[in-house]
């Protein structure tokens, strides 16, 4: 297993576990410089095998953090660790270092099933902002999960397609929570739809594919795609600030 690699079972174990604090945990891991340090000490506890330490290097202010939760990382480097014929886990040390921006965070997933868990997790470790163009929006657990970030003082603005299904079929009203734009779509003499679904988290990930966030999508044949990419993340949003200045003006046109 290559450091990376350890570095990214640590974060996906932490993600999975019931420990309280998972999210700032995670969100300092995927900074942190992960390596392996080969010592010449003998273990004494499984033939001859030697020590080997776990050191994570992360920046002043995640390393805080870590440390606070250092007992749950070094039960998760425990944990992780592959066994083999040489080198016994040995212990974790947290050092100060410099910001380290690893492939997962340039990275592109695709997914064809559990699109829903994905979704959650992601928007679980928003910590600014969460922008959502969705034409079919009526998920009550996608729906609880933003409202948890919306009362801890996130950005969380929403523009849905104007339809009945999204009037009477959801068992909550977004606006009581968000800010909500409701979009009416018009070719001619008909009623057309706001077909896009995509969601934007703190202007770094971007989420879009074919996953309507309805309870039915999930029985659905879809995709989604999770993009760790900084500029395709700018790009969604460009286009988010833009609808929704659409909205506005549109509601401007229709209160005259």
């Amino acid at each position: 297993m290559t450091e990376q690699q350890y570095k990214e079972l640590l974060i996906e174990t932490a993600k999975i576990s019931d420990y309280e604090h998972k999210e700032d945990v995670v969100g300092a891991l995927k900074v942190a410089l992960v390596s392996f340090q080969k010592e010449w000490a003998y273990t004494r506890h499984l033939p001859d095998h030697r020590q080997e330490y776990i050191i994570i290097n992360v920046i002043p202010s995640k390393l805080t953090i870590l440390k606070e939760h250092e007992k749950f990382v070094d039960d998760l480097c425990r944990q992780v660790y592959e066994p083999n014929d040489y080198y016994e886990y040995w212990g974790l040390s947290l050092r100060p270092g410099i910001l380290h921006m690893s492939p997962e965070e340039t990275s592109q997933e695709i997914l064809f099933d559990d699109i829903q868990s994905r979704i959650i997790d992601e928007i679980r470790e928003a910590k600014f902002s969460i922008w959502i163009a969705m034409a079919w929006f009526t998920n009550k657990k996608i729906f609880d999960e933003l409202v948890k970030k919306r009362n801890k003082g996130l950005d969380v603005k929403i523009i849905i397609d104007n339809n009945f299904t999204n009037h009477e079929k959801a068992p909550f009203t977004l606006e009581d929570h968000f800010e909500v734009y409701r979009v009416d779509v018009k070719s001619m003499n008909y009623k057309n739809i706001m077909h896009r679904k995509f969601c934007v988290i703190d202007l770094e990930v971007a989420m879009h594919g074919t996953f309507n966030w309805t309870n039915a999508a999930n029985y659905n044949k879809e995709n989604w795609d999770v993009d760790h990419n900084r500029e395709t993340a700018k790009k969604f949003a460009e286009e988010f600030v833009k609808m929704r200045r659409d909205a506005e003006l549109s509601m401007k046109k229709d209160s005259l």
